[in-house]
């Protein structure tokens, strides 16, 4: 449904027009001629409420009246306290719910497809989005990914799709990065394990008892050496008592007989006396000679005794060591086997999670191109905010391609009421826009667009094309 007749009066810059537009309607002239006038009538006439802006000035009533291709008619009047929209279908008869009626024929006179070419990437996806609305399967995206998935209202499904996609590869280039790790550490925990232990066969408690015995033997041994030299001591001890006893007993005596005949006798005596001194020196001299002797052999039995107790004790330590380090070795071997094992399960799990998970992006794309295969504009998708089609970005397709996009998305959101309004159409160079117009027209959409001209006077020139 097309726009057949358009008839304005005091409205913004235009006080009379009347045109019967055709399938492109170009409006060229200089700056201030009232070529936005035109779009702008036409949008208020379609928009809903009151703007007092859309009155001429000095006037005091404006109007603006669409007569559609299927004779149904639309008029919106225009005062500075109000405006009213009539809308009348083909025999004439007025429509109770104007509103409801021209809601019913659009969706906001379209996008502006020139808008669409020069915006930047992120708008240019939103109003993508918008135009092919698909319902999120939160359900299957989740069983698809292996991951809970949600979505906020608004949000597109190939925008939900991407950042599942993305959140999943993140997790398995981190899955990755844990499985390179595992794979570093278990091959240093087996290069550092002990080697199995050799050596030394036996019981650990039964070389201690060995031990324990030698030992108790040679205590034994040491403490009757300690005995015998002890009763040598004392009876050493006793005897020099005994002899000093029975000596002084004597030279008492001697001294009691020398005091009657001291002088008669004190040579005699002190030669006697000095007789039993040699005497005793020699006697305690051969006692003491033989307690030296004693005590050499004590210390030589000591030396021995010790002896035998260190060979016998020796290579039972050096076994006892032996095995006390092939003890602790096959416990370190025991328990660094089993961390590898451990870890070896672990690295399994991980590498059976980085399978699952570039599964899970082999379907999500799978899934994605199952959408996109339903979409009405063929080979277009969404991916790190831009727009691609047949996997080549918005801005490096040719002209021609970026038109019929635009146009394409146009077309979609032009609703019943195929009318698009473009102003400022001169961003567009001659072959975009000669592209631009060739292609709106074959898309069976009615375009209205402004261009500024080079044209003398201070009017501007409708050029219609069917």
């Amino acid at each position: 449904m097309h726009i057949q007749q358009l008839k304005i009066s005091n409205i913004l810059g235009l006080k009379d027009l009347e045109i019967s537009p055709g399938s492109f309607t170009a409006i060229e002239g200089p700056n201030g001629t009232g070529k936005t006038s035109i779009i702008e009538a036409i949008k208020g006439a379609l928009k809903s409420g009151h703007d007092a802006t859309l009155l001429r000035n000095g006037a005091e009533k404006g109007e603006i009246v669409l007569v559609l291709d299927d004779a149904m008619s639309i008029t919106k009047s225009v005062t500075a306290d109000g405006s009213s929209t009539v809308v009348r279908d083909a025999a004439g008869k007025k429509i109770a719910r104007p509103a409801e009626a021209i809601a019913n024929l659009l969706d906001m006179l379209s996008v502006n497809p020139v808008d669409f070419l020069t915006a930047k990437p992120k708008d240019r996806v939103r109003v993508l989005l918008e135009s092919m609305p698909m319902e999120v399967n939160t359900e299957r995206l989740s069983e698809i990914s292996g991951i809970t998935v949600t979505a906020e209202p608004g949000v597109h499904v190939l925008q939900v799709i991407e950042l599942t996609a993305k959140k999943v590869y993140d997790e398995r280039t981190g899955t990755n990065r844990a499985v390179k790790e595992k794979e570093g550490t278990i091959k240093q925990l087996t290069e550092a394990m002990p080697p199995a232990p050799n050596g030394v066969e036996g019981s650990e408690e039964e070389i201690s008892d060995q031990v324990a015995e030698a030992t108790t033997a040679r205590d034994t041994r040491l403490a009757a050496i300690a005995t015998k030299l002890t009763g040598l001591e004392t009876k050493a001890r006793d005897d020099i008592a005994a002899n000093d006893t029975a000596a002084r007993t004597k030279i008492d005596g001697i001294r009691t007989k020398l005091q009657a005949d001291i002088d008669a006798l004190k040579a005699a005596a002190q030669a006697e006396v000095d007789t039993i001194n040699t005497t005793l020196a020699a006697d305690n001299a051969a006692i003491n000679a033989e307690l030296a002797k004693q005590s050499g052999l004590a210390a030589t039995a000591r030396e021995q005794a010790n002896t035998k107790h260190t060979n016998t004790t020796a290579p039972l330590a050096a076994a006892l060591t032996v095995l006390r380090t092939n003890r602790e070795a096959t416990a370190k071997r025991e328990t660094t086997t089993k961390l590898i094992e451990d870890m070896n399960e672990e690295l399994e799990q991980l590498r059976a999670d980085a399978e699952a998970q570039t599964a899970a992006l082999a379907a999500l794309e799978s899934y994605k191109s199952e959408l996109l295969a339903k979409l009405p504009i063929p080979g277009l998708e969404v991916r790190d905010g831009e727009i691609f089609r047949n996997d080549v970005v918005f801005d490096r397709l040719n002209t021609a391609q970026q038109v019929d996009i635009a146009v394409d998305i146009a077309k979609l959101r032009a609703g019943e009421l195929g009318v698009i309004c473009v102003d400022r159409i001169e961003c567009l160079d001659s072959k975009m826009f000669a592209s631009f117009q060739q292609r709106l027209i074959d898309s069976g959409l009615q375009a209205f667009v402004t261009r500024v001209g080079d044209s003398d006077g201070d009017t501007f020139e409708i050029t219609t094309t069917n």
